[in-house]
Protein backbone atom coordinates (compact mmCIF):
# COMPACT_ATOMS: atom_id res chain seq x y z
CA UNK A 1 0.00 0.00 0.00
CA UNK A 2 1.59 3.23 -0.90
CA UNK A 3 -0.14 6.42 0.73
CA UNK A 4 0.74 10.56 0.35
CA UNK A 5 0.89 12.96 2.85
CA UNK A 6 -1.81 14.81 4.12
CA UNK A 7 -2.34 18.54 1.86
CA UNK A 8 0.18 20.66 4.72
CA UNK A 9 -1.18 23.99 7.04
CA UNK A 10 0.03 27.17 6.15
CA UNK A 11 2.65 27.95 8.61
CA UNK A 12 3.86 31.40 9.26
CA UNK A 13 6.46 30.41 11.60
CA UNK A 14 8.61 28.54 9.24
CA UNK A 15 11.43 29.65 8.25
CA UNK A 16 12.45 31.03 4.45
CA UNK A 17 14.78 28.37 2.33
CA UNK A 18 18.87 28.59 2.23
CA UNK A 19 18.27 29.35 -1.23
CA UNK A 20 17.31 32.65 -0.05
CA UNK A 21 20.42 33.25 1.94
CA UNK A 22 23.60 34.38 -0.06
CA UNK A 23 26.19 31.72 1.14
CA UNK A 24 23.20 28.62 1.00
CA UNK A 25 24.88 28.30 4.66
CA UNK A 26 22.14 26.65 7.38
CA UNK A 27 24.14 28.75 10.22
CA UNK A 28 22.96 32.11 8.00
CA UNK A 29 19.90 30.79 7.53
CA UNK A 30 19.68 30.20 11.15
CA UNK A 31 20.87 33.65 12.17
CA UNK A 32 19.36 35.58 9.73
CA UNK A 33 16.00 34.14 10.74
CA UNK A 34 16.73 35.47 14.44
CA UNK A 35 17.50 38.82 13.42
CA UNK A 36 14.32 39.15 11.17
CA UNK A 37 12.12 37.92 13.80
CA UNK A 38 13.42 40.42 16.03
CA UNK A 39 14.76 37.00 18.53
CA UNK A 40 18.55 37.97 18.85
CA UNK A 41 17.71 39.15 22.20
CA UNK A 42 15.55 36.11 23.40
CA UNK A 43 16.61 32.97 25.56
CA UNK A 44 17.58 30.68 23.64
CA UNK A 45 19.24 28.22 25.74
CA UNK A 46 19.20 27.53 29.55
CA UNK A 47 21.85 25.33 30.81
CA UNK A 48 24.01 24.91 34.07
CA UNK A 49 26.02 27.86 32.82
CA UNK A 50 22.74 29.71 33.08
CA UNK A 51 21.20 31.11 29.93
CA UNK A 52 22.14 32.47 26.62
CA UNK A 53 20.51 34.79 23.73
CA UNK A 54 20.33 33.98 20.17
CA UNK A 55 22.96 36.63 19.90
CA UNK A 56 25.23 34.95 22.32
CA UNK A 57 24.74 31.36 20.39
CA UNK A 58 25.76 32.86 17.10
CA UNK A 59 28.41 35.00 18.09
CA UNK A 60 29.78 31.88 20.12
CA UNK A 61 30.05 29.94 17.18
CA UNK A 62 31.55 32.77 15.55
CA UNK A 63 34.71 32.46 17.94
CA UNK A 64 34.27 28.62 17.20
CA UNK A 65 34.67 29.06 13.54
CA UNK A 66 37.41 31.32 13.95
CA UNK A 67 39.03 28.75 16.03
CA UNK A 68 38.63 25.71 13.60
CA UNK A 69 39.95 27.77 10.67
CA UNK A 70 43.14 28.84 12.69
CA UNK A 71 43.86 25.59 12.97
CA UNK A 72 43.56 25.30 8.64
CA UNK A 73 39.92 23.70 8.69
CA UNK A 74 37.49 24.63 6.00
CA UNK A 75 34.93 23.19 3.69
CA UNK A 76 34.55 19.61 3.91
CA UNK A 77 36.82 19.10 6.92
CA UNK A 78 34.64 16.55 9.07
CA UNK A 79 34.77 17.45 12.78
CA UNK A 80 33.89 15.11 15.25
CA UNK A 81 32.43 16.63 18.42
CA UNK A 82 32.83 15.00 21.66
CA UNK A 83 30.73 16.65 23.91
CA UNK A 84 27.48 16.53 26.45
CA UNK A 85 24.37 18.59 25.13
CA UNK A 86 25.30 21.84 26.56
CA UNK A 87 25.92 25.71 24.73
CA UNK A 88 29.54 24.63 23.97
CA UNK A 89 28.17 21.83 21.83
CA UNK A 90 25.72 24.12 20.32
CA UNK A 91 28.41 26.74 19.72
CA UNK A 92 30.72 23.68 18.17
CA UNK A 93 28.16 22.40 16.23
CA UNK A 94 27.44 25.71 14.76
CA UNK A 95 31.01 26.76 14.60
CA UNK A 96 31.93 23.79 12.15
CA UNK A 97 28.40 24.03 9.78
CA UNK A 98 29.33 27.69 9.72
CA UNK A 99 32.71 27.10 7.79
CA UNK A 100 31.59 24.54 5.45
CA UNK A 101 32.85 21.88 7.49
CA UNK A 102 30.31 18.83 8.32
CA UNK A 103 30.01 18.45 12.34
CA UNK A 104 29.76 14.95 13.34
CA UNK A 105 28.06 14.71 17.04
CA UNK A 106 29.27 11.53 19.24
CA UNK A 107 27.88 10.13 22.31
CA UNK A 108 30.35 11.74 24.99
CA UNK A 109 29.53 9.09 27.44
CA UNK A 110 30.77 6.01 25.29
CA UNK A 111 32.79 3.96 27.02
CA UNK A 112 36.93 4.51 26.02
CA UNK A 113 36.56 1.65 23.40
CA UNK A 114 33.25 2.71 21.44
CA UNK A 115 34.98 6.99 21.63
CA UNK A 116 38.11 5.27 19.49
CA UNK A 117 36.27 3.17 17.40
CA UNK A 118 33.64 5.79 16.39
CA UNK A 119 36.92 8.38 15.63
CA UNK A 120 38.04 5.52 13.85
CA UNK A 121 35.05 5.57 11.65
CA UNK A 122 34.62 9.28 11.42
CA UNK A 123 38.15 10.23 10.19
CA UNK A 124 37.66 13.30 11.36
CA UNK A 125 40.14 15.90 10.68
CA UNK A 126 39.68 17.26 14.53
CA UNK A 127 37.80 16.39 17.71
CA UNK A 128 35.90 18.93 19.96
CA UNK A 129 36.08 16.79 22.94
CA UNK A 130 37.72 17.25 27.26
CA UNK A 131 41.37 16.71 26.96
CA UNK A 132 41.20 13.54 28.71
CA UNK A 133 40.54 12.08 25.43
CA UNK A 134 42.81 13.04 23.86
CA UNK A 135 44.82 10.20 23.47
CA UNK A 136 41.71 8.06 22.56
CA UNK A 137 42.19 9.76 18.76
CA UNK A 138 44.72 10.59 16.03
CA UNK A 139 42.99 13.72 15.07
CA UNK A 140 44.01 16.47 17.00
CA UNK A 141 41.77 17.72 19.65
CA UNK A 142 40.28 21.02 20.64
CA UNK A 143 38.63 21.75 24.10
CA UNK A 144 35.72 23.78 24.11
CA UNK A 145 37.76 26.60 26.08
CA UNK A 146 40.18 26.78 23.03
CA UNK A 147 37.05 27.41 20.58
CA UNK A 148 35.81 29.80 22.57
CA UNK A 149 38.31 32.08 23.07
CA UNK A 150 38.52 32.17 18.80
CA UNK A 151 41.30 32.78 16.81
CA UNK A 152 41.20 35.89 15.04
CA UNK A 153 38.98 37.48 12.41
CA UNK A 154 35.63 35.38 12.44
CA UNK A 155 35.05 33.98 8.97
CA UNK A 156 32.63 34.35 6.23
CA UNK A 157 29.38 31.92 5.69
CA UNK A 158 31.28 29.16 3.40
CA UNK A 159 28.97 29.05 0.32
CA UNK A 160 27.29 25.88 0.25
CA UNK A 161 25.06 24.12 -2.24
CA UNK A 162 21.55 22.73 -0.67
CA UNK A 163 22.98 19.59 -1.21
CA UNK A 164 26.49 20.20 0.20
CA UNK A 165 26.94 17.77 3.67
CA UNK A 166 26.72 19.96 6.42
CA UNK A 167 25.82 17.41 9.88
CA UNK A 168 26.59 13.63 9.75
CA UNK A 169 24.46 11.33 12.54
CA UNK A 170 25.63 8.10 13.76
CA UNK A 171 24.01 4.91 13.59
CA UNK A 172 23.96 1.17 14.66
CA UNK A 173 22.83 -0.09 11.67
CA UNK A 174 22.07 -4.03 11.46
CA UNK A 175 25.35 -5.41 11.17
CA UNK A 176 27.26 -4.00 14.27
CA UNK A 177 29.66 -1.41 13.69
CA UNK A 178 27.79 1.80 13.22
CA UNK A 179 27.36 4.06 10.01
CA UNK A 180 27.05 7.56 9.35
CA UNK A 181 24.22 9.15 7.56
CA UNK A 182 25.16 12.22 5.89
CA UNK A 183 22.70 15.76 5.90
CA UNK A 184 22.62 18.58 4.04
CA UNK A 185 22.63 22.23 4.68
CA UNK A 186 19.33 22.56 3.16
CA UNK A 187 17.71 19.29 5.31
CA UNK A 188 16.90 21.67 8.09
CA UNK A 189 14.60 23.55 7.17
CA UNK A 190 12.53 20.29 5.47
CA UNK A 191 12.79 18.32 8.91
CA UNK A 192 11.02 21.43 10.52
CA UNK A 193 8.36 21.48 7.69
CA UNK A 194 7.69 18.06 8.87
CA UNK A 195 8.01 17.38 12.28
CA UNK A 196 8.54 20.73 13.37
CA UNK A 197 4.94 22.25 11.62
CA UNK A 198 3.32 18.44 13.49
CA UNK A 199 4.81 19.57 16.88
CA UNK A 200 4.42 23.38 16.36
CA UNK A 201 7.34 24.36 18.25
CA UNK A 202 6.63 28.29 18.89
CA UNK A 203 8.32 31.42 20.41
CA UNK A 204 5.69 31.12 23.47
CA UNK A 205 7.52 27.44 23.72
CA UNK A 206 10.20 25.96 26.17
CA UNK A 207 11.85 22.86 25.22
CA UNK A 208 13.47 19.95 26.68
CA UNK A 209 14.74 16.68 25.05
CA UNK A 210 15.47 13.55 26.69
CA UNK A 211 17.20 12.25 23.76
CA UNK A 212 21.03 13.90 23.56
CA UNK A 213 22.27 15.93 20.69
CA UNK A 214 24.01 13.09 19.41
CA UNK A 215 21.09 11.43 18.11
CA UNK A 216 19.57 12.75 14.75
CA UNK A 217 16.43 12.91 16.72
CA UNK A 218 17.87 15.12 19.64
CA UNK A 219 19.22 17.28 17.44
CA UNK A 220 16.17 18.64 15.50
CA UNK A 221 14.09 18.58 19.07
CA UNK A 222 17.58 20.66 20.77
CA UNK A 223 18.56 22.59 17.77
CA UNK A 224 17.52 22.96 14.89
CA UNK A 225 13.38 23.14 15.78
CA UNK A 226 13.93 26.00 18.19
CA UNK A 227 16.53 27.79 16.24
CA UNK A 228 14.07 28.17 13.41
CA UNK A 229 11.30 28.69 15.04
CA UNK A 230 12.12 31.03 18.28
CA UNK A 231 11.51 28.63 21.28
CA UNK A 232 13.82 27.97 24.07
CA UNK A 233 16.07 25.09 24.79
CA UNK A 234 17.09 23.51 28.19
CA UNK A 235 20.03 21.87 28.22
CA UNK A 236 21.75 19.16 30.87
CA UNK A 237 24.79 17.66 29.88
CA UNK A 238 23.94 14.60 32.24
CA UNK A 239 20.80 11.90 32.09
CA UNK A 240 17.97 12.99 34.84
CA UNK A 241 16.79 10.52 36.64
CA UNK A 242 12.91 10.61 36.56
CA UNK A 243 12.60 12.90 40.16
CA UNK A 244 15.32 15.11 38.98
CA UNK A 245 13.68 15.12 34.89
CA UNK A 246 10.23 16.07 36.25
CA UNK A 247 11.94 18.73 38.71
CA UNK A 248 13.15 20.30 35.99
CA UNK A 249 10.52 20.51 33.57
CA UNK A 250 8.54 22.11 36.54
CA UNK A 251 11.06 24.74 37.16
CA UNK A 252 11.34 25.74 34.18
CA UNK A 253 8.06 25.51 32.93
CA UNK A 254 8.67 22.78 29.77
CA UNK A 255 6.08 23.19 27.29
CA UNK A 256 7.16 20.94 24.54
CA UNK A 257 9.05 17.69 26.19
CA UNK A 258 10.73 14.62 23.96
CA UNK A 259 11.44 11.50 25.59
CA UNK A 260 11.27 7.77 24.69
CA UNK A 261 8.21 5.15 25.87
CA UNK A 262 10.88 4.02 28.58
CA UNK A 263 11.54 7.07 30.40
CA UNK A 264 8.10 7.71 30.03
CA UNK A 265 6.93 4.65 31.91
CA UNK A 266 9.82 5.45 34.39
CA UNK A 267 7.97 8.97 35.11
CA UNK A 268 4.71 7.79 35.51
CA UNK A 269 6.23 5.85 38.67
CA UNK A 270 6.83 9.33 40.54
CA UNK A 271 4.18 10.76 42.34
CA UNK A 272 4.46 14.37 41.36
CA UNK A 273 4.03 12.80 37.46
CA UNK A 274 0.73 13.23 36.57
CA UNK A 275 0.94 16.95 37.91
CA UNK A 276 3.90 17.99 36.01
CA UNK A 277 3.30 16.34 32.79
CA UNK A 278 -0.12 17.41 32.64
CA UNK A 279 0.94 21.15 32.23
CA UNK A 280 2.93 20.20 28.80
CA UNK A 281 1.60 21.75 25.78
CA UNK A 282 2.46 18.71 23.71
CA UNK A 283 4.79 15.31 24.82
CA UNK A 284 6.46 13.89 22.13
CA UNK A 285 7.17 10.11 22.45
CA UNK A 286 9.90 8.39 19.85
CA UNK A 287 12.41 5.86 19.68
CA UNK A 288 10.49 2.51 20.28
CA UNK A 289 7.19 1.09 19.76
CA UNK A 290 5.29 2.67 22.26
CA UNK A 291 3.66 -0.34 24.17
CA UNK A 292 -0.49 -0.31 24.59
CA UNK A 293 -0.67 0.25 27.99
CA UNK A 294 1.58 3.20 27.97
CA UNK A 295 -0.43 4.55 25.23
CA UNK A 296 -3.39 4.29 27.15
CA UNK A 297 -2.18 5.49 30.32
CA UNK A 298 -0.16 8.81 28.65
CA UNK A 299 -3.70 9.13 26.62
CA UNK A 300 -5.70 9.42 30.01
CA UNK A 301 -3.17 12.25 31.23
CA UNK A 302 -2.55 13.91 27.90
CA UNK A 303 -5.22 13.55 25.03
CA UNK A 304 -4.17 14.66 21.85
CA UNK A 305 -1.38 16.57 23.38
CA UNK A 306 0.68 13.42 23.20
CA UNK A 307 2.43 13.28 19.72
CA UNK A 308 3.49 9.70 18.88
CA UNK A 309 6.30 10.26 16.03
CA UNK A 310 8.11 7.57 14.14
CA UNK A 311 11.85 8.75 12.03
CA UNK A 312 15.18 6.90 11.27
CA UNK A 313 18.86 8.37 11.46
CA UNK A 314 18.80 8.07 7.44
CA UNK A 315 15.90 9.94 7.58
CA UNK A 316 16.94 12.72 10.11
CA UNK A 317 14.35 13.41 12.33
CA UNK A 318 10.42 12.08 11.92
CA UNK A 319 8.02 11.29 9.12
CA UNK A 320 5.10 10.23 10.90
CA UNK A 321 2.82 11.89 13.74
CA UNK A 322 -0.18 10.56 15.39
CA UNK A 323 -1.80 13.48 17.44
CA UNK A 324 -3.81 16.13 17.38
CA UNK A 325 -5.90 16.93 14.52
CA UNK A 326 -4.95 13.05 13.21
CA UNK A 327 -4.86 10.90 15.77
CA UNK A 328 -5.63 6.90 15.78
CA UNK A 329 -4.94 5.04 18.60
CA UNK A 330 -2.02 2.83 18.57
CA UNK A 331 -0.96 4.00 15.29
CA UNK A 332 1.99 6.10 14.64
CA UNK A 333 0.01 8.22 12.46
CA UNK A 334 -0.16 9.34 8.97
CA UNK A 335 3.14 10.46 6.98
CA UNK A 336 4.24 13.74 7.06
CA UNK A 337 5.10 16.23 3.80
CA UNK A 338 6.94 16.12 1.74
CA UNK A 339 7.63 12.77 2.41
CA UNK A 340 5.57 9.42 1.10
CA UNK A 341 5.84 5.76 2.17
CA UNK A 342 4.50 2.46 1.50
CA UNK A 343 4.35 -1.53 2.48
CA UNK A 344 5.78 -3.79 0.46
CA UNK A 345 6.52 -8.10 0.31
CA UNK A 346 9.16 -9.91 0.58
CA UNK A 347 9.63 -9.03 -3.74
CA UNK A 348 8.86 -5.03 -3.47
CA UNK A 349 5.34 -5.30 -4.31
CA UNK A 350 3.05 -2.54 -2.62
CA UNK A 351 0.20 -4.62 -0.20
CA UNK A 352 -3.49 -4.31 0.35
CA UNK A 353 -4.18 -2.29 3.57
CA UNK A 354 -4.03 -4.00 6.48
CA UNK A 355 -1.52 -6.22 5.45
CA UNK A 356 2.13 -6.58 7.30
CA UNK A 357 4.87 -6.19 4.84
CA UNK A 358 7.96 -3.97 4.77
CA UNK A 359 8.20 -0.25 5.15
CA UNK A 360 9.70 2.17 2.81
CA UNK A 361 10.17 6.03 2.34
CA UNK A 362 10.64 8.49 -0.20
CA UNK A 363 11.82 11.89 0.41
CA UNK A 364 14.27 14.89 0.06
CA UNK A 365 16.39 13.88 3.09
CA UNK A 366 17.04 10.24 3.02
CA UNK A 367 21.43 9.84 3.81
CA UNK A 368 22.02 5.99 3.87
CA UNK A 369 25.05 5.11 6.14
CA UNK A 370 28.17 4.67 5.11
CA UNK A 371 31.00 2.77 6.86
CA UNK A 372 33.24 5.68 6.57
CA UNK A 373 33.56 9.24 6.69
CA UNK A 374 35.91 9.43 3.63
CA UNK A 375 33.22 7.17 1.84
CA UNK A 376 31.25 9.54 -0.86
CA UNK A 377 28.33 10.47 0.90
CA UNK A 378 24.82 8.65 0.09
CA UNK A 379 21.65 10.38 -0.94
CA UNK A 380 18.52 9.10 -2.52
CA UNK A 381 16.51 11.10 -4.69
CA UNK A 382 13.36 12.32 -3.91
CA UNK A 383 11.61 9.95 -5.53
CA UNK A 384 13.35 6.71 -4.66
CA UNK A 385 12.44 4.29 -2.41
CA UNK A 386 14.36 3.53 0.84
CA UNK A 387 13.65 0.30 2.51
CA UNK A 388 13.53 0.25 6.37
CA UNK A 389 13.98 -2.85 8.72
CA UNK A 390 10.72 -2.24 9.76
CA UNK A 391 7.48 -4.84 9.75
CA UNK A 392 4.69 -2.25 9.46
CA UNK A 393 0.77 -2.31 8.16
CA UNK A 394 -1.22 1.14 7.26
CA UNK A 395 -4.70 1.01 6.80
CA UNK A 396 -6.81 2.49 4.63
CA UNK A 397 -6.83 5.66 5.63
CA UNK A 398 -3.01 5.65 5.82
CA UNK A 399 -2.62 5.60 10.02
CA UNK A 400 0.57 3.24 10.01
CA UNK A 401 1.04 0.55 12.75
CA UNK A 402 5.04 -0.25 13.46
CA UNK A 403 5.04 -4.27 14.62
CA UNK A 404 8.84 -3.85 15.07
CA UNK A 405 12.42 -4.99 13.33
CA UNK A 406 12.67 -6.77 10.97
CA UNK A 407 16.64 -7.47 11.67
CA UNK A 408 18.60 -7.92 15.03
CA UNK A 409 18.58 -4.50 16.80
CA UNK A 410 17.28 -4.32 20.03
CA UNK A 411 15.85 -0.78 21.06
CA UNK A 412 16.67 -0.06 24.53
CA UNK A 413 15.16 3.41 25.72
CA UNK A 414 15.42 4.61 22.44
CA UNK A 415 18.66 3.38 21.56
CA UNK A 416 19.60 0.91 18.87
CA UNK A 417 21.63 -1.88 20.47
CA UNK A 418 23.17 -4.77 18.55
CA UNK A 419 23.20 -7.72 20.67
CA UNK A 420 26.28 -9.66 19.16
CA UNK A 421 28.55 -6.62 20.68
CA UNK A 422 27.00 -7.84 23.83
CA UNK A 423 27.24 -11.21 23.60
CA UNK A 424 30.47 -11.69 22.35
CA UNK A 425 31.36 -10.12 25.62
CA UNK A 426 29.87 -12.32 28.22
CA UNK A 427 31.11 -15.52 25.95
CA UNK A 428 34.47 -14.08 26.87
CA UNK A 429 34.32 -15.61 30.25
CA UNK A 430 35.35 -19.34 30.20
CA UNK A 431 32.09 -20.87 31.66
CA UNK A 432 30.07 -19.47 29.53
CA UNK A 433 29.38 -21.75 25.82
CA UNK A 434 26.64 -19.02 23.83
CA UNK A 435 24.65 -16.43 24.95
CA UNK A 436 22.17 -14.41 23.14
CA UNK A 437 20.76 -10.83 24.48
CA UNK A 438 17.11 -9.42 23.75
CA UNK A 439 15.00 -6.65 25.02
CA UNK A 440 12.78 -7.25 27.60
CA UNK A 441 9.66 -5.03 28.82
CA UNK A 442 8.08 -5.47 32.24
CA UNK A 443 4.33 -4.59 33.00
CA UNK A 444 5.20 -0.65 33.96
CA UNK A 445 6.41 -0.58 30.13
CA UNK A 446 10.11 -0.17 30.98
CA UNK A 447 12.48 -2.10 28.18
CA UNK A 448 15.78 -3.45 29.37
CA UNK A 449 18.18 -5.91 28.36
CA UNK A 450 18.06 -9.31 29.69
CA UNK A 451 21.31 -12.11 28.72
CA UNK A 452 20.29 -15.83 28.21
CA UNK A 453 23.32 -17.91 28.62
CA UNK A 454 24.32 -21.79 28.23
CA UNK A 455 26.78 -22.85 30.17
CA UNK A 456 29.84 -25.56 29.24
CA UNK A 457 29.65 -28.56 30.81
CA UNK A 458 30.44 -29.20 34.35
CA UNK A 459 29.70 -25.66 35.56
CA UNK A 460 26.80 -25.15 38.33
CA UNK A 461 23.54 -24.59 36.79
CA UNK A 462 22.85 -21.57 39.10
CA UNK A 463 26.69 -20.18 39.69
CA UNK A 464 25.61 -16.88 41.18
CA UNK A 465 29.29 -15.76 40.87
CA UNK A 466 29.55 -16.44 37.10
CA UNK A 467 26.59 -14.42 36.90
CA UNK A 468 28.25 -11.36 38.86
CA UNK A 469 31.30 -11.57 37.32
CA UNK A 470 29.57 -11.27 33.56
CA UNK A 471 27.50 -8.23 35.02
CA UNK A 472 30.58 -6.17 36.15
CA UNK A 473 32.35 -7.45 32.78
CA UNK A 474 29.10 -5.51 31.09
CA UNK A 475 29.72 -2.59 33.35
CA UNK A 476 32.89 -1.79 33.11
CA UNK A 477 33.68 -2.47 29.12
CA UNK A 478 30.37 -1.23 27.53
CA UNK A 479 28.06 2.26 27.25
CA UNK A 480 25.20 1.77 29.87
CA UNK A 481 22.29 1.07 27.85
CA UNK A 482 24.20 -2.09 26.53
CA UNK A 483 24.53 -3.83 29.90
CA UNK A 484 21.56 -6.27 30.52
CA UNK A 485 19.55 -6.06 33.59
CA UNK A 486 20.23 -9.89 34.86
CA UNK A 487 21.65 -12.72 33.59
CA UNK A 488 19.27 -16.11 33.34
CA UNK A 489 20.79 -19.30 32.57
CA UNK A 490 18.89 -22.02 30.11
CA UNK A 491 19.33 -25.07 29.42
CA UNK A 492 19.43 -23.93 24.91
CA UNK A 493 19.28 -21.46 22.60
CA UNK A 494 16.75 -21.85 19.74
CA UNK A 495 18.17 -22.04 16.16
CA UNK A 496 17.83 -23.06 13.10
CA UNK A 497 19.42 -26.61 11.52
CA UNK A 498 22.58 -24.74 10.09
CA UNK A 499 22.84 -23.57 14.00
CA UNK A 500 21.95 -19.91 13.39
CA UNK A 501 20.48 -18.41 16.84
CA UNK A 502 17.00 -17.73 15.92
CA UNK A 503 16.62 -14.08 17.27
CA UNK A 504 12.58 -13.84 16.76
CA UNK A 505 12.30 -17.31 19.19
CA UNK A 506 14.82 -16.09 21.55
CA UNK A 507 12.45 -12.70 22.19
CA UNK A 508 9.26 -14.50 22.00
CA UNK A 509 10.39 -17.04 24.58
CA UNK A 510 11.61 -14.21 26.76
CA UNK A 511 8.45 -12.36 26.60
CA UNK A 512 6.56 -15.58 27.07
CA UNK A 513 8.52 -16.55 30.27
CA UNK A 514 9.18 -19.79 28.27
CA UNK A 515 12.88 -19.73 29.33
CA UNK A 516 13.26 -22.54 31.56
CA UNK A 517 16.48 -22.72 33.69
Amino acid sequence: MTTAPPRPADDAIAPVSVRGTRSGNLVELLEESARAHGRLDRTAYLDESGEHSFRSVYEGAGRAAAAFAAHGLGPGSRILIALPDGIDFVRAFLGAVRIGAVAIPVNSMFHPDEMARAGRIAEPAAVVAPPELEGLFTAPVLTADRLSRGGGAVPPYADCAPRTPAFAAFTSGTTGDPKLCFHTHADAEVLDRAAGRAIGVTEDDVCYSVPRMNFAYGLGNSLFFPLLRGAATVLTARRQAPADCLALLARHGVSVYYSQPTFFAHLLAHPDAEGVLGRLRVAVVAGEVLPRALERRLRHLLGERLLNVYGTTEIGHALLANGAGAYREFTLGRVLAPYRLRIVDERGRPVAAGTEGRLELAGPTIGPGVARGSDVPLRTAPEEWYATSDAATADSDGFVTVHGRLDDVEIVGGVNVHPGEIEDRLMEHPAVKEAAVCAVRHDNGVSALRAFVVLRAGVDARPQGVRQALLTTARTTLTWYKVPEDVVFVASLPRNHTGKLLRRAVRARAAGGSFQP
